[in-house]
């Protein structure tokens, strides 16, 4: 069995500034299937660090479940009761039956009638902070946009907005004091969500309206349609991928063109290059670490032998940083090919989980970015980021942040 030599990659500090994709690199290159023991979850687990062998087990579910959740640690019994119908935690052909009740939501040619509203809420967002000429990013413009998207899309009410960030921050980033006491507090905040999701069914059947959230009640896969807790399950999911996976590449990208401020001025001296730098941020600072799968029985893989049960944890950056796939892997370069950088990186994942929402954090970067280097000049870090405490997230608590008006 090959083991992670001296410090295991999965651990905090490790990840005390976010991904270590140097290390990640380092270990790629010996290996494609890597053991290691942990401290934060029972047993141990395989890191998953080349493209093929990610790829293989995020496309066979068959041999590699979603049951048991995307997280290391173990999800506590009543979260991943199959009772509970959470897409996030099926296998197909279940699953493919429930994504394809919100799929359609997201697809481009909708994203595209949805454009001029986003363009005008980024101007507000950014006319909110303009004039002061600093603002705290992560905050106050990083999260505004996907936030006020995926709120107006699911009806959740003005009232109900900053409850719904708080829990998602809990349950995303349940490692963080900041946002929880501790992970039994992180599942705690995603079991709050599912009730509140729930909550939200009975609200829109009470009051319709025209919302993601009516339509999916209404429809029906099977001659079912969903129940009030069905949907609840399915709101946390939709929440979770939709607001801070945005909210820490944003913010990100900030960082690396204030360490670039030449890939920055390039970016707005030609929009063309848009397409190329929000792939090029994408790649380069995946902001989901990994996602984990589960052996459904004993197999060999990649020259292996794994037993059921194992952990597979796929690091989704490795292929992002990963020679064989990109030349220089570790520049950022907003004028790679757009296409090209967007088949090769695996930041979204892969198989039947690829997510669901990429289509619309691809639109959600492009207007704010567009936005920003339109408007903003000299951009400028005002003091050290705070990284959140996390080994499943990588992002930001704090992003103090300087401009200049553009005249």
């Amino acid at each position: 069995m090959s083991q992670c030599p001296i410090q295991p990659l999965m651990d905090f500090e490790a990840f005390a500034h976010g991904i270590p994709h140097e290390r990640v690199a380092e270990l790629a290159r010996d290996h494609s299937l890597l053991w290691e023991a942990d401290e934060h979850a029972t047993g141990g687990h395989w890191l998953v660090l080349r493209q093929p062998e990610i790829d293989h087990v995020l496309h066979t579910p068959e041999l590699f479940t979603s049951n048991f959740g995307p997280f290391l640690e173990d999800m506590p019994a009543s979260l991943i009761d199959p009772g509970r119908r959470s897409i996030n935690l099926m296998d197909p052909p279940a699953h493919r039956s429930y994504r394809s009740l919100v799929e359609y939501a997201f697809r481009p040619g909708l994203l595209k009638e949805r454009e001029g509203l986003m363009r005008e809420m980024a101007r507000e967002i950014i006319d909110r902070v303009i004039e002061r000429g600093e603002c705290e990013f992560v905050g106050e413009v990083a999260i505004q946009l996907p936030m006020r998207v995926m709120f107006n899309l699911l009806g959740v009410r003005p009232e109900d907005e900053q409850r719904v960030v708080t829990l998602t921050n809990a349950m995303l980033f349940g490692d963080d004091p900041e946002f929880a006491a501790d992970r039994a507090a992180g599942f705690n905040a995603k079991q709050a969500l599912d009730d509140f999701g729930a909550a939200l069914a009975a609200d829109h059947r009470a009051s319709p309206r025209h919302t993601i959230t009516m339509e999916v009640l209404e429809a029906e896969r099977d001659g079912e349609r969903l129940s009030d807790r069905d949907f609840g399950a399915f709101f946390t999911n939709l929440i979770g991928g939709g607001l801070d996976t945005t909210r820490n590449t944003l913010s990100w990208a900030m960082v690396e063109f204030v360490r670039r401020p030449e890939q920055y001025r390039m970016l707005q001296s030609d929009p063309n290059l848009l397409p190329g730098a929000v792939e090029e941020i994408l790649r380069f600072r995946n902001p989901v670490a990994y996602v984990r799968r589960t052996a459904t029985q004993d197999l060999e893989f990649a020259g292996q032998r794994i037993l059921k049960g194992g952990k597979m944890v796929c690091i989704l950056g490795a292929p992002g940083r990963d020679p064989e796939q990109f030349e220089r892997p570790d520049e950022f370069d907003i004028t790679r090919n757009p296409a090209d950088t967007r088949r090769r990186h695996r930041t979204f994942g892969g198989g039947p989980h690829f997510c669901l929402g990429m289509h619309q954090a691809r639109m959600n970067l492009t207007v704010m970015l567009d936005e920003i280097s339109s408007r903003l000049d000299n951009l400028r870090l005002l003091g050290e980021p705070r990284h959140a405490r996390s080994i499943f997230m990588d992002g930001f608590n704090e992003l103090r942040l300087g401009f200049d008006r553009r005249s």
